[in-house]
């Protein structure tokens, strides 16, 4: 965390400037603004530089030069949206500068946005074919199309012409991407390294290029030399967590914990004592690597290190945190209050608000959290993680448009904060606004330098809305950006599984064969066989060799069937287990994923009789009855359910997914206190589990439980919140109306209604609510859908007609 707010004290300055050079003419105060944020952003630093120009702007709206700047700054930011609407602006201008197109088109590159694309490289050959910016877009229409095709030979010869080119500008965006996106899926993606190091040469303050050449350099065992330049890029940016990331990740994929430490170390060590972020980075590391005791240690080092200093005050507050985490609950709030006394109005105090607040609000007291929140925010109305967490509880409450306010106020501030552009996605898509939330996704993405978990959250996205060939797009340049990062992988290889891009598929193995991790082992032979699969040859050799490298036939055969089945290929999923199965007749692993392909072809008699074979089988566990059951259940054979459920737990009593199953059984007979008494043993041996936190909570919280029951039930299910689970929104929803909050519990309730249309239960609570807030309509109606759900002797149909007789109809 950024204590100095740095950004703050600079729009200060410069609030002062403006009032002491008031006999200046308005063009010398444009011309000083413009010329201050060119230097801030020579030096790197775009978020003062938007300032400056902003200050420009507010002079001479119709400024170009500084239109055309502040636009730059914000492409250079990874601010994208911004950027195309200032280039869009002074392309409608000014339709005759090629520099307008140029970017457009970059941008149109960036956002895999083809129809765009092709539209600015027509723009610019309008203007001038000949020029450099226009070849490079019409080679990125080529090159898209050698793409679409599969064309490598065509793609090839594109790349070609782009380096070709370069040569007379060796850090031309576009062209730079269409070399190295092409160089980089090839077999040797370390040929890139000779276009990056000329682009560098060029232009060294290019981070994203620098990472890229820093992990090419990892991947061709350059570790050193890695290192080394991740330290000078650490220092040249040390805002960026991107660039320590990268090193660390590498590192954790290898199974180097040891070396991903000590670059973190070297690090933090490295910056000066004021300088948290890269010491809490560090903390951060080792509380999930090394356990909370290494973490707590470290933070002793670093307060006594820290002395009186306000860093001291942080690592304290972080102490407080992990031991929260460890189960000292009390121990830790009463900690940080104490330390929020000691502070007063000290600027750290808003740290500490917020920390507290958290822990208020996991410990289901949001009420508490909010004053904290508020206290921190009135200390200081940007404070970013005071803004965030306000924002994530307006998205939990459905208040998108209040998200969208306070998120877009932190990203001001901290423009490449990925978390932020996330969250800001979320209030998006509650919004409805889809295509603004995946803007926000691709733009994580981009900042983050394509980094592995916000490309594939934007990749994911896109498949959601059926882009799957930008999602695939998305998933090319982090697997080149993280070749080793195996869930990428995967995921892009079951995208050109189902596209049929068989040619993508064997690049994909290529780069997997030179990953020596088990997982990456698992992972290539499910492709390998189903690439040989799909080329109708025999992939008997790889199928048994996948088969005799995975005893619990739970990770690579598993995956393989699934695969075919989540792609229509049901009789080559058939033919393939019924070759396993014959190899190895008595495999109960094997048996069992026999029984879940019957069921998947819709033959619930032959999944029955396998799963009914297995219950005897020592070697299979609890699971052929928890499959069975499921089975039957579904088939509404309640009494052949519940016969198998009692049978399973006489010979499996310690089976937790036995007992939870049996613990609704009871609820449902109306044995609630021998539910409760059940789920309690189960809370106590495992209290993370969501689901039996959840069951548990409501059935604490049932109707009229009092208010030591309903505390007790709101700390329960308090870590689940923001679940998207409509059982927790209604958990939640419904023991924050009990206490008295209607007004926070109606969207929970409305939330869990959307997702559970079906439970009568549920309804008939979101009727409850509405009525408490005197919206009579709109609670009429679900009483009354209440009646079209339950039978009219149902106690939930009779409370639903209580109600309804209560207000009249």
């Amino acid at each position: 965390m950024n204590i100095r707010r740095p950004l703050r004290v600079c729009a200060a300055a410069l609030a002062v400037a403006i009032l002491v050079s008031g006999c200046k003419s308005d063009a010398d105060r444009l011309s000083e603004y413009r010329s201050s944020g060119l230097e801030y952003a020579a030096n790197g630093d775009q978020a003062r530089a938007i300032i400056q120009y902003r200050n420009a702007l507010k002079i001479d709206p119709d400024d170009a030069e500084t239109r055309g700047a502040i636009a730059q700054a914000f492409l250079a930011q990874g601010t994208i949206r911004e950027a195309e609407q200032e280039f869009t602006l002074l392309s409608e201008r000014f339709p005759d500068i090629l520099e307008f197109r140029s970017k457009l088109g970059e941008i149109a590159l960036m956002r895999a946005d083809w129809d765009a694309l092709e539209r600015q490289a027509e723009a610019a050959d309008q203007i001038d074919a000949e020029a450099l910016e226009t070849q490079a877009l019409r080679l990125a229409v080529r090159y898209r199309n050698a793409r679409r095709e599969g064309n490598r030979p065509r793609q090839n010869e594109i790349s070609a012409s782009a380096q070709a080119l370069l040569e007379q500008r060796p850090a031309q965006p576009v062209l730079l991407r269409i070399a190295i996106e092409n160089i980089a899926t090839s077999d040797d993606p370390t040929a890139a390294l000779p276009v990056l190091d000329a682009a560098l040469a060029a232009d060294p303050r290019l981070p994203e290029l620098q990472l890229l050449r820093i992990s090419l350099l990892a991947d061709a065992d350059q570790m050193d030399v890695a290192q080394d330049r991740l330290l000078d890029l650490a220092r040249l940016y040390p805002d960026d967590p991107r660039i320590a990331g990268l090193l660390v990740a590498r590192y954790m994929s290898r199974g180097r914990v040891d070396d991903a430490e000590a670059v973190l170390r070297a690090l933090a060590d490295g910056s000066p004592i004021s300088d948290v972020s890269m010491r809490t980075m560090l903390v951060r590391f080792l509380k999930s690597t090394r356990g909370s005791d290494a973490a707590l240690t470290e933070l002793s080092r670093l307060i006594d290190e820290a002395d009186d200093s306000p860093a001291a005050v942080i690592y304290a507050a972080m102490d407080r945190s992990i031991r929260f985490d460890m189960g000292d609950r009390d121990g830790a709030i009463e900690g940080l209050r104490r330390m929020l006394d000691d502070l007063g109005n000290a600027p750290e105090a808003r740290i500490v608000q917020v920390l507290l607040a958290r822990m208020h609000d996991r410990l289901g007291d949001r009420p508490a959290a909010r004053i904290l929140v508020n206290a921190a925010l009135e200390m200081d109305p940007g404070e970013i993680e005071a803004l965030k967490l306000r924002a994530t509880w307006a998205i939990d409450e459905e208040r998108p448009k209040d998200a969208i306010v306070d998120l877009r106020n932190a990203l001001a501030q901290r423009p490449r904060d990925t978390e932020l552009m996330t969250l800001l996605a979320a209030a998006h898509a509650q919004d409805g606004t889809r295509g603004l939330a995946l803007e926000q996704l691709a733009a994580a993405a981009e900042v983050s330098g394509n980094a592995a978990r916000e490309s594939e959250r934007y990749a994911r996205a896109l498949v959601t809305e059926g882009r799957e060939f930008v999602a695939t797009r998305v998933l090319d340049v982090a697997h080149s950006a993280a070749p080793g990062d195996i869930g990428i992988a995967v995921l892009l290889a079951d995208l050109r599984m189902a596209q049929s891009d068989w040619a993508g598929v064997t690049n994909l193995l290529s780069s997997l064969r030179r990953i020596d991790d088990p997982e990456a082992i698992s992972a290539r032979a499910t492709i390998e066989a189903a690439l040989l699969l799909s080329q109708g040859r025999e992939a008997g050799t790889v199928v048994d060799g996948m088969l005799s490298a995975d005893p619990g036939r739970q990770v690579a055969f598993t995956r393989l069937i699934s695969g075919l089945v989540a792609r229509g290929d049901l009789d080559v999923a058939r033919a393939q287990m019924d070759r396993a199965t014959a190899r190895r007749p008595g495999d109960v692993a094997l048996r069992l994923l026999d029984g879940d392909l019957y069921a998947a072809e819709g033959d619930p008699i032959g999944a029955e009789d396998i799963y009914r074979a297995l219950l005897d089988e020592p070697a299979a566990g609890d699971t052929p009855a928890l499959r069975l059951f499921s089975l039957l259940a579904g088939q509404g054979r309640r009494d052949d359910a519940d016969a198998l459920l009692a049978n399973a737990l006489a010979a499996y009593p310690a089976s937790r997914p036995l007992r939870l199953i049996e613990s609704n059984r009871l609820d449902v007979i109306g044995e609630t206190a021998g539910a409760i008494a059940l789920l309690e043993t189960l809370y106590a041996e495992n209290a993370s589990d969501p689901v039996v936190a959840n069951n548990l909570a409501t059935l604490l919280s049932a109707e009229g439980a009092d208010p030591a029951q309903l505390e007790r039930a709101a700390r329960i299910v308090a870590p689940l919140q923001g679940n998207a689970d409509p059982a927790v929104s209604d958990t939640i929803g419904w023991i924050a109306f009990q206490r008295g909050d209607a007004t926070g519990a109606l969207p929970l309730m409305r939330r869990a209604a959307r997702g559970l249309p079906q439970d009568p239960q549920v309804q008939l609570r979101l009727g409850q609510v509405l009525m408490a807030l005197s919206e009579m309509d709109e609670a009429r109606s679900s009483f009354e859908t209440v009646l079209t759900l339950a039978a009219e002797d149902h106690p939930v149909a009779r409370a639903a007609q209580a109600k309804l007789q209560a207000l009249g109809g």
